[in-house]
């Protein structure tokens, strides 16, 4: 056994144990789980996709021996597969045989934009498969109620009740969310450390240049107006899914922020301002910035880029190779 594979079952040893803590009721188990992506990407984005997928298989092993067939297909879904995933599409690369057809390496728009389709769909699929003759959002309220019960014994009923009926509508999007900003926030600290570390197989993408592929646009628009138009559970999980799918546009909107304010004097003090206003008021705040980047990208309108055709042009070059 060499020494790349002794490193990547290590790896996936580490993450499952990660995962462990979550599924065996750690103190610490939610901030655990959190992070139980990072080895295997830490190993596939240094080694490659072959060893992301002995540190993945490792990691499911792991968690089937110690915790049975549910938890690893639980583990398999929400951190090995995802991981593996991330790895494979973030080194594919094609050869440049054009000048201005980048640097050939997958665009890291079209990879935001397929694992936000993944959290969408699994995200879906799981709620359908786990709705009840009431409908799924029933089913999630009741669950959500009991949890409470539990979770907030201090809260009166109608304290709860009112907490469960924001929660409920946009529980499944909001979960899927969350697993998404797990997946990428791990992506983007392994990449940081192996790039200071001088191991990195693939270059740190300028995240600046954020481009979306134009079809996201599209299933997004489709998928709203179903949520719109809609009711039962057909529209509960469109509107979730709209939520999910606008999460690309709001990083979009993000990349925008960040050239703009650093066109200025004094970049740093007017990003505090902007994440403590997005902070205070985030969903609002969130959704200006989600509409901002929907705009970027079917406008091609790109002030951080200096000017509309540098968005429109970047967003071709980079996206048009892979979609």
């Amino acid at each position: 056994m060499g020494k790349n594979t002794l490193l990547a079952v290590g790896g996936g040893g580490l993450s499952a144990a990660a995962s462990l803590m979550a599924l065996l009721g750690s103190p610490f188990g939610v901030v655990a789980a959190y992070v139980a992506p990072l080895p295997i990407l830490l190993i596939g984005l240094a080694l490659g996709s072959n060893a992301a997928g002995i540190a993945a298989s490792a990691g499911l092993v792991v968690v089937a021996v110690v915790a049975g067939g549910v938890a690893a297909g639980v583990y398999s879904g929400m951190h090995a597969l995802p991981s593996w995933l991330v790895v494979h599409q973030a080194l594919l690369r094609r050869p440049v045989t054009a000048p201005g057809a980048g640097d050939g390496w997958y665009p890291i728009g079209l990879l935001v934009a397929v694992m936000t389709l993944l959290g969408a769909f699994v995200s879906s699929s799981t709620a359908l498969a786990g709705g009840d003759v009431d409908g799924i959002e029933a089913a999630i309220t009741s669950i959500l109620e009991g949890v409470m019960e539990i979770a907030a014994p201090g809260f009166d009923v109608e304290q709860r009740q009112m907490l469960v009926g924001s929660l409920a509508p946009v529980f499944v999007g909001f979960s899927a969310l969350t697993w998404l900003a797990m997946i990428l926030l791990n992506a983007v600290a392994a990449q940081a450390i192996l790039t200071r570390r001088g191991v990195a197989i693939r270059p740190t993408p300028k995240w600046s240049a954020l481009s979306l592929p134009d079809w996201l646009g599209w299933v997004l628009a489709a998928v709203a107006a179903i949520g719109l138009v809609a009711s039962g559970d057909a529209g509960y999980l469109a509107r979730n899914a709209a939520l999910v799918l606008s999460a690309p546009y709001f990083l979009l909107g993000l990349a925008i922020v960040h050239g703009m304010a650093h066109r200025g004097r004094s970049p740093g003090l007017v990003l505090v301002l902007f994440y403590m206003l997005l902070g205070v008021f985030f969903a609002l705040a969130a959704a200006v910035v989600a509409l901002i980047g929907m705009i970027s990208a079917w406008s091609g309108w790109r002030p951080a880029d200096g000017g509309a055709s540098g968005g429109t042009a970047g967003g071709a070059a980079g996206n048009s190779r892979l979609d």
